[in-house]
C-alpha cells in the first residue's frame, strides 16, 4: 500500500528518510527515475540515506509502476519519491492506487518560478501538477511532516509565468 508519493529532485537524503519515515512508518522505499535506475554511485548513495530496516528499490519509472502493482507490496507500506511532476504524473497513470502527493524539495533553475520557499516551477510541472490534481489526488505543499501542509490550489493560484 503506498503511504504516499513524493516530489522532491534531491529524491532520497537524509532529511526525507527520516523525518518522513517517523511520520509514515514505511516498511519500503520506491525511488522512481529513470536516470537514478542506472547510476550505481546515486543507487548507492541513496543506499547509505535509506534507515535501517526499510527496503529501498530504485526502479525507472515503468519499472517502479511494476512493482507497485505487485501485491506484496500490498502488505507494507511504501513511500514513493519521484524528482518531477511529470514522473509523478507517469507512475500514477500506470497504476490503480491513488495516493496523496507531496510536493517537497524542487530546486531554483532559469525557467522556474517560486511555489513556495523550497519549490520552483516550471510551466510543465503545473501543467502535469493540474494534471494530478484532475486525476482527483489530493496534492499538499511541505517539506517535512512537522510543517503545515499548505494546499495546492491556492499556491497554483499565485503563479504567474
Amino acid at each position: 500500500m503506498i503511504v504516499k508519493m513524493r516530489i522532491d529532485d534531491r529524491l532520497l537524503h537524509g532529511q526525507v528518510a527520516y523525518s518522513w519515515k517517523s511520520a509514515l512508518s514505511y516498511d519500503a522505499i520506491v525511488i522512481a527515475n529513470d536516470g537514478a535506475s542506472k547510476d550505481n554511485v546515486r543507487r548507492t548513495a541513496m543506499k547509505i540515506s535509506t534507515p535501517e530496516g526499510v527496503r529501498l528499490a530504485v526502479r525507472s519509472i515503468e519499472d517502479a509502476a511494476k512493482l507497485l502493482k505487485n501485491p506484496k507490496l500490498n502488505r507494507m507500506k511504501v513511500f514513493v519519491i519521484v524528482s518531477k511532476p511529470k514522473d509523478a504524473y507517469n507512475v500514477l497513470n500506470l497504476i490503480d492506487e491513488r495516493p496523496s502527493l507531496n510536493v517537497g524539495g524542487m530546486q531554483k533553475k532559469d525557467d522556474k518560478v517560486s511555489f513556495s520557499p523550497a519549490v520552483f516551477v516550471s510551466e510543465e510541472d503545473i501543467e502535469y501538477l493540474d494534471k494530478i490534481k484532475e486525476m482527483g489526488i489530493e496534492i499538499e505543499v511541505r517539506q517535512v511532516p512537522s510543517e503545515n501542509k499548505k494546499a495546492y490550489e491556492p499556491l497554483r493560484n499565485k503563479v504567474k509565468f
